[in-house]
């Protein structure tokens, strides 16, 4: 059998499994006619059974009704002429009604039909012969105990047989569905069956014709995929060993050339991404992003990243990506951006990509992080602008106090020989605060040029500030300034001159933020074997744009002010091996905290 069906050609083949199919379906009229002849029984039963016992027994219920109303109401009244005449016309009525005439009664209600029969034999023959005689007692006597009775007892009787007549109707009605349930069934399992049929031949001369093709197509998918080593075995048709041949031949030689172009991706890739340059090329003709390892980590971004159209108005908010998606060419542009809390110093690039004809195809956007040549460059300019100011400070400071000092003493001797008039017409003291302030800058020049290393004692910080206060005293009451210090007998190892001018410095500076109305607070904690300190006041705060360069020279946020004086302090503090920082600075005021180390335990360092 299977050589035979292995000798057919498609056509034959396809024509034999029709046929099969054909003939599954074609069984299926024999069970077709078995279920019309189940139906006709069913039908025939109820027709001559079920349909007329229930008619008559519908018409039997309705005559015993309205007899047993108008015996009732005989009981009641005495009235006998209107029974007897009633009665007769009823049963007349029934009698001669054209359903006794077209319903024809079945056999087995003969019996209760003659009961019914003597039950109007009663009243024809006993009550209505006992009323002729005017015995309507004895007539009523009847009604109750013969005539009622057996009418209660044919209700009943008429009642069960109808309950039991309508099962019998109901189960033959509910033959119809199950009959027709079965040969829906049957059609179900042979359509099954002939569709299991179907695709089993159909498999079958598929797998027979096609299945060379089929696997040349999977071993074709499998190259295609990458997988180059794939090797096809001989198919028995001749005709397809010399196509197996050359897709053997033609899979070694992707293999070899896939191998090729993938060292030189994976050489190319490490080269990108071993460059301390940020790179982003972008292919136009196939919409491809492509980033290196630097970009990765400076940017925290990726190739998907740039192509979720979700995502990119975030992206656009960085300068770098900004200018990436831009049309804009640049070279080596300066681009000063803040990432993950980090200031980066860039030099940027975006030039076009070209292919081997120079035709454009897309374009690359590169940089290169300069921050810390930025931040030397930054530190020589800085470092320049302190040797030149040591120098002035070194050259100039003397001879610049000197004839302020004359000055001053001077304009002191005329402030004093003049009066309130004069002085406000020669702006006394507008000269005054000026040259207090020229005595200030050469302080602090002075100090930047002669810094010279601390002599270490033990210092009690209550001491330092309390020689202080005497000096500001007179400031603290004219612009109402609260000044408190919440300091025990805390002792480090500092220069107490140079710590003076550090707290100094400081309550000044926090005297000019407060301007008038305010308070200073200095309070001490220890913690290990440090002391720190912190000058809290309620000033205006420091501007955001300088805090990040607060300690450099220079750096100020004053009008006249020269930048030198939190730079002195700092350089002060990191001589005493401490540290200083900006606490907390807002528009509720500013804290400085100052870290020095602890007598008792860090003595040893300094001798």
């Amino acid at each position: 059998m299977k050589n035979f069906m292995m000798q057919l050609s498609l056509r034959n083949k396809l024509l034999c499994i029709l046929l099969v199919i054909m003939l599954i379906f074609s069984g299926f009229s024999i069970f077709l006619i078995q279920s019309l002849d189940e139906i006709n029984e069913v039908t025939n039963t109820i027709k001559k059974e079920n349909l007329p016992t229930l008619v008559w027994y519908n018409h039997w219920e309705k005559e015993l009704a309205i007899k047993k109303s108008l015996v009732e109401t005989q009981l009641k009244n005495d009235s006998k002429e209107i029974f007897i005449r009633n009665y007769l016309d009823f049963d007349e009525d029934f009698s001669q009604n054209q359903f006794n005439e077209t319903m024809e009664l079945p056999i087995e209600l003969i019996e209760l039909n003659n009961r019914l029969i003597l039950l109007d034999f009663i009243i024809t023959n006993k009550v209505m012969g006992l009323l002729d005689y005017e015995e309507v007692e004895a007539a009523k006597g009847v009604l109750e105990k013969e005539y009622l009775p057996e009418l209660i007892e044919l209700q009943k009787v008429i009642m069960t047989n109808k309950e039991e007549e309508m099962q019998a109707f109901d189960k033959n009605s509910e033959a119809f569905p199950i009959i027709i349930e079965k040969s829906i069934m049957i059609l179900l399992v042979l359509t099954f069956i002939g569709v299991l049929t179907a695709i089993y031949f159909s498999y079958r001369v598929s797998k027979n014709m096609s299945e060379p093709i089929v696997e040349m197509v999977q071993k074709v998918n499998h190259i295609a995929n990458g997988n180059y080593d794939v090797k096809l075995d001989e198919p028995s048709q001749i005709e397809f060993r010399s196509l197996a041949k050359s897709i053997t031949q033609m899979s070694l030689s992707l293999q070899q050339s896939f191998q090729k172009i993938l060292h030189d991706k994976v050489k190319h890739e490490e080269i990108l991404n071993s460059l301390p340059i940020g790179i982003i090329t972008y292919d136009e003709t196939e919409k491809e992003y492509m980033v290196n390892s630097f970009v990765k980590k400076i940017l925290q971004i990726d190739a998907e990243k740039l192509q979720d159209k979700r995502v990119i108005p975030q992206l656009r908010t960085n300068p770098l990506l900004q200018l990436f998606f831009s049309k804009d060419t640049c070279l080596n542009k300066k681009i000063t951006i803040e990432l993950n809390q980090q200031h980066y110093v860039f030099l940027v690039s975006q030039v076009e990509l070209n292919d081997y004809m120079s035709v454009k195809t897309g374009k690359i956007f590169y940089f290169i992080d300069i921050t810390e040549s930025a931040l030397l460059e930054e530190r020589i300019i800085k470092s320049e602008k302190l040797a030149l100011v040591g120098e002035m400070a070194a050259s100039s400071a003397h001879e610049i106090r000197n004839p302020l000092t004359v000055i001053h003493g001077f304009l002191t001797l005329m402030q004093e020989s003049l009066n309130k008039e004069q002085l406000e017409q020669f702006n006394f003291r507008l000269m005054m605060k000026e040259i207090e302030r020229l005595y200030s800058i050469v302080e602090q020049m002075l100090l930047m040029s002669k810094q010279k290393p601390p002599e270490m004692r033990p210092t009690d910080l209550n001491e330092v500030l309390n020689d202080l206060f005497p000096l500001l005293n007179g400031t603290f009451k004219s612009k109402s300034i609260d000044f408190i210090m919440n300091l025990t007998n805390q002792c480090v190892l500092a220069d107490s001159k140079q710590l003076k001018q550090v707290f100094l410095n400081l309550i000044r500076n926090s005297i000019e933020a407060i301007g008038s109305n305010g308070k200073i607070t200095i309070s001490a904690f220890e913690q290990q074997d440090d002391v720190y300190i912190r000058i809290q006041d309620n000033g205006e705060g420091v501007p955001d744009s300088i805090k990040r360069e607060l300690f450099e020279p220079f750096s100020t946020s004053k009008s006249n002010g020269t930048g030198l004086g939190l730079n002195v302090v700092k350089t002060i503090i990191e001589n005493h091996q401490g540290s200083i920082e900006l606490y907390t600075s807002d528009n509720t005021g500013t804290t400085f905290q100052i870290r020095l180390p602890i007598c008792s335990s860090t003595s040893n360092r300094f001798v």
